[in-house]
C-alpha cells in the first residue's frame, strides 16, 4: 500500500471514508442510467453503422471498394490505442459528466454530421469523430456505478450498460439490413443509405440533448460511504494498478476474453465456411452469431445481479472461462444448427458478464485507484488484443488461450478489496 501513502494516512488500511457522512440512494439513479444506456447503444450504432451493408455502402461512396467501407468499422477498435487513457484521465479528472460528456457531444455531432455526407472524406471525418467517442462513452461505466448505486447494485449497473452494449449491436444488425433490403428491392440504395442515417443520427442528437439536461455528476448525498472520497492521481494509481496482482490477472482475462469474444463475432463467418451443417452455411454464422449476442444480454443482467447478491466476483470469472472452454471446443465441431445455436447462448451468457463482473472486481481490489483509470486500462487490453486475434485467427488457439485464462483465474484472491471490506 505504499503506493498510497501520499494520499491516504498511515493507519487509515487504506480507507478514507467519513463515517458521518450521510449515504441516501436516490430513485433519480435509473434516469441516469437510462439516459447513459441509450447513449451506450447508439456508440455501438455508429461504428457497426455500415458493417451489415457494406456492399450497398460501398457503391455509394467508394465506387465499389468495400474495404474502404471495412475500414470504418476498424476506426473503434483502433481508437482505444491512442485515446483509452487520455479518456479515463478526462473523466477522473473532471468528472463524470464532463469527461463522458466529450463522448457523448462527438456522437450526438458526428452521427448526426453523417446524414449530410456528400462523399466519402466527410463520411470519414464524422466516423473517426464517432470512434474517438467510443473509449469515452465506455470508459465511465464503473465511475457512473459507483457515484449512483450501493455497492450491492454497482456490478447490475455495469451489467446493464453491458446489455445496452448488445441492445445496440443487435439493432444495427438486424434493423440496418431489414431497411435496406426493402430499397435493395426497389433498387433505390442510395435512399436506403439516407433513410439509415436519418434513423441513427436523429436518435443520436436527441440523446446528447438528454445527456446535456438530465444526466447529473453525482447525487446530492453520495449512495455509498465511498463515493465522495478523494481518490489518488492517475500516476499514482497506474503504478498502484501495475503492482496489483489481482489486477494483472484480470488484466490477462480482459485480453482474452474481450480479444476471443470480439474476434469470433469479427470472423464468425469463417469458422462455418464449407462446413458440413444441416442448414445452409452462409445462414448459421447469423444464427449462432446472434444467439451469442442473445445469451450475453441475459448473463449481463442475471449474473450480474447474482454476483452483487451474493459479493462475489470470482467465481462468476471462473464460470465465465470455464464454460467458454468446451463451448469453442464445441463450435468448432458440431453440425447441428440447434445445438450450434444451444452453444452459442450458453457461450455469451457466461462470457459477457465477465466484462462488468471483472470491471467492478478491479475496482473492488485496487481501491482508491480511480474507476475510469481501472475501467480504461482493461478496456484497452480487450480491444488491443482483438486485432491480432482476428488477423491470425483460430479457434483452436482461441480454446488454449481460454484454457490459459482458467488457470490464472484460480490464482484470483477470493473475497472483498479493500472497498468492500469497509461495509
Amino acid at each position: 500500500m505504499s503506493v498510497f501513502n501520499e494520499t491516504i494516512p498511515p493507519g487509515s488500511g487504506g480507507k478514507c471514508m467519513d463515517q458521518s457522512a450521510r449515504v441516501e440512494v436516490t430513485p433519480y439513479r435509473w434516469v441516469v442510467l437510462a439516459v447513459y444506456m441509450l447513449i451506450t447503444a447508439l456508440s455501438q450504432i455508429m461504428w457497426m453503422t455500415f458493417a451489415p451493408i457494406a456492399r450497398d455502402a460501398a457503391a455509394v461512396y467508394t465506387a465499389g471498394n468495400v474495404d474502404q467501407i471495412d475500414y470504418l468499422a476498424m476506426l473503434a477498435m483502433f481508437s482505444w490505442l491512442p485515446f483509452a487513457v487520455p479518456a479515463a484521465w478526462c473523466i477522473d479528472t473532471y468528472g463524470l459528466k464532463r469527461g463522458a460528456g466529450i463522448g457523448v457531444i462527438l456522437i450526438g455531432v458526428c452521427g448526426f454530421m453523417r446524414i449530410f455526407a456528400p462523399n466519402y472524406t466527410w463520411l470519414l471525418v464524422s466516423m473517426i469523430g464517432c470512434a474517438v467517442a467510443q473509449p469515452f462513452v465506455l470508459n465511465a461505466f464503473t465511475k457512473l456505478a459507483a457515484n449512483w448505486f450501493p455497492e450491492k447494485e454497482e456490478a447490475l449497473a455495469s451489467g446493464l450498460l453491458t446489455m445496452s452494449m448488445f441492445v445496440g449491436f443487435t439493432t444495427v444488425m438486424f434493423g440496418t439490413d431489414f431497411i435496406m433490403a426493402h430499397y435493395r428491392a426497389l433498387g433505390t440504395v442510395q435512399e436506403g443509405i439516407r433513410v439509415i442515417l436519418y434513423a441513427y443520427g436523429i436518435p443520436a442528437l436527441v440523446a446528447m440533448i438528454l445527456f446535456i439536461f438530465l444526466f447529473k455528476e453525482k447525487p446530492e448525498f453520495p449512495p455509498n460511504a465511498y463515493a465522495n472520497e478523494k481518490k489518488v492521481s492517475m500516476t499514482v494509481g497506474l503504478k498502484a494498478l501495475f503492482g496489483n496482482r489481482d489486477f494483472l490477472i484480470l488484466l490477462a482475462l480482459f485480453f482474452i476474453g474481450l480479444g476471443a469474444f470480439n474476434g469470433i463475432l469479427t470472423e464468425i463467418d469463417n469458422i462455418f465456411k464449407d462446413r458440413p451443417l444441416d442448414i445452409e452455411s452462409t445462414l448459421a454464422p447469423g444464427i449462432v452469431g446472434g444467439l451469442m449476442v442473445i445469451g450475453g444480454m441475459f448473463g449481463a443482467v442475471i449474473l450480474s445481479a447474482l454476483s452483487d447478491r451474493y459479493r462475489t466476483r470470482k467465481i462468476f470469472l471462473i464460470a465465465a472461462v470455464s464454460a467458454a472452454i468446451p463451448m469453442t471446443i464445441l463450435i468448432q465441431t458440431l453440425s447441428s444448427i440447434v445445438a450450434l445455436g444451444a452453444c452459442g447462448f450458453v457461450f455469451g451468457f457466461f462470457l459477457v458478464p465477465a466484462l462488468p463482473v471483472g470491471l467492478t472486481f478491479a475496482v473492488e481490489k485496487t481501491h482508491p485507484v480511480p474507476e475510469a483509470t481501472s475501467n480504461g486500462i482493461l478496456m484497452l487490453s480487450g480491444q488491443i488484443s482483438g486485432i491480432p486475434i482476428v488477423i491470425f485467427f483460430n479457434m483452436k488457439m482461441i480454446t488454449v488461450l481460454f484454457c490459459i485464462g482458467l488457470v490464472l483465474a484460480f490464482f484470483l484472491t477470493e473475497g472483498k478489496g479493500e472497498k468492500a471490506k469497509g461495509q
